[in-house]
């Protein structure tokens, strides 16, 4: 019958190496799931037209006033290319991100 001090020291030792592990197998995660939208990215490029990836974004401007508001300048939106991925990919910034940060605070 094995030890309770061997079971112990050994119960220690998986845990010691599972918690250094840990985040190399979380490093190898995001490079994958990285690798995965941009594969995805140039397969849906390759399959149709550029068109199919990217996108537009109507920025609106904005410049804080008295009491925590902001004045919306409505006259001159701007558009902003973005990438239908979930990370930012070839030099574009994603669309979702874009579009909940659709206006810009100036000043």
């Amino acid at each position: 019958m094995p030890d309770t001090t061997d079971i112990r020291a050994t119960r220690n030792a998986i845990l010691r190496n599972a918690l250094m592990a840990a985040p190399i197998a979380l490093c190898a995660l995001f490079i994958a799931l990285y690798a995965g939208d941009y594969a995805a990215l140039r397969y849906r490029m390759a399959r149709g037209s550029p068109n199919s990836v990217l996108s537009t974004v109507t920025i609106l401007y904005a410049a804080p006033i008295r009491g925590d508001k902001l004045s919306v300048f409505t006259d001159q939106p701007d558009k902003q290319t973005c990438v239908r991925s979930i990370f930012p990919q070839l030099s574009y910034m994603p669309c979702w991100y874009l579009r909940r940060h659709a206006f810009r605070v100036v000043g």
